[in-house]
């Protein structure tokens, strides 16, 4: 059924009930035709309006019978109308997403929205970085879409859903699914599809782990081995574990490059601390990592600058580097 016949089909059965009605009390009652047609539409909308004329029991009976039909005619198009109403935003915003979704570039892509998941996508919207959900549960994404990131169903180990999303002009994907097995899968595909691209995975054993690098991830996480060593270092250094919790720093990687204003100033020249309350805790020029960082070194096109901030302070000291 086609979407204006969804509407028209109701119409026209409202149309006919009224028809039948009119007539019936034409002959029923002996009505004039107006009188019929009046008293089936009074019957219908239920306004509270008295009968035209005395009613027999054959006549109230068919009054029963016009308002059962009335009223499941009109509920029919009410519920039709609303639903392609609804119908059509829903549409008009999927449009929106898909279009959104085709220009974006140098995106992040998240593979399951299951705790990790979420934990990741918050990070990267606090960052106001574009990135999409991939998840093969449709109440996921929908609780993505809710939360006003892009997400789509499908499976993250294929390559079409991949593709979808983005993969060969996204920066950087997190293979963050609930098996070693599935996780291979999304790295392989994934850097068969952009082998620039920037691969985190978790695994949930060594083995895991091992095979999921050698398929071309660069990052890989064992979650209750980061878990502990986490622990660890609550216990063992509470209050450094608690500065970055407490006041929101955390570390950001800035890559200059080439037009970045940045390029030929040195650190002492910026002033990023005084400026900005960021700190550059290291350079990376190539296989070098330059720590601590000469404040009188001139900036390269290609340095990778480690800076340690707040996520505000960091977001603008980042756009000023671009």
């Amino acid at each position: 059924m086609g979407k204006a016949s969804k509407v028209l089909y109701p119409i026209a059965l409202m149309v006919i009930v009224v028809a039948v009605g009119t007539l019936g009390y034409v002959l029923i009652e002996d009505m004039r035709p107006f009188e019929a047609f009046y008293m089936t539409v009074i019957t219908i909308s239920t306004v509270g309006f008295g009968e035209v004329k005395p009613l027999s029991d054959v006549g109230r009976a068919w009054t029963i019978l016009v308002i059962l039909f009335g009223w499941g005619t009109i509920s029919v198009l009410i519920t039709r109308i609303f639903g392609a109403v609804v119908e059509r935003e829903f549409l008009q915003i999927f449009r929106m997403r898909r279009i959104r979704m085709r220009r974006m570039k140098e995106h992040f892509i998240v593979c399951g929205f299951g705790r990790m998941g979420r934990k990741a996508a918050e990070f990267l919207a606090k960052s106001g970085r574009d990135f999409v959900v991939i998840d093969v549960k449709g109440d996921r994404v929908q609780a993505a879409l809710e939360m006003g990131y892009n997400a789509i169903e499908g499976d993250a180990t294929e390559e079409e859903t991949l593709k979808r999303a983005g993969v060969d002009r996204a920066k950087g994907l997190a293979a963050l699914l609930d098996s070693d097995h599935a996780n291979l899968y999304v790295v392989l595909n994934a850097k068969s599809l952009n082998p620039r691209l920037f691969v985190v995975a978790t695994a949930l054993t060594e083995k895991g782990g091992r095979l999921i690098r050698k398929a071309g991830a660069d990052r890989v996480i064992l979650p209750f081995e980061w878990a502990g060593m986490r622990i660890g270092r609550f216990l063992v250094q509470p209050v450094v574990s608690e500065f970055l919790d407490v006041y929101q720093m955390r570390i950001e990687e800035i890559v200059l490059r080439e037009g970045s204003p940045f390029v030929g100033r040195s650190l002492k020249d910026l002033s990023l601390s005084r400026r900005y309350g960021v700190y550059v805790i290291a350079i990376v020029r190539g296989d070098e990592v330059i720590l601590p960082p000469d404040p009188d070194l001139p900036l390269k096109e290609g340095d990778v600058l480690l800076v340690i901030g707040k996520t505000e302070n960091l977001k603008e000291v980042e756009g000023l580097a671009a």
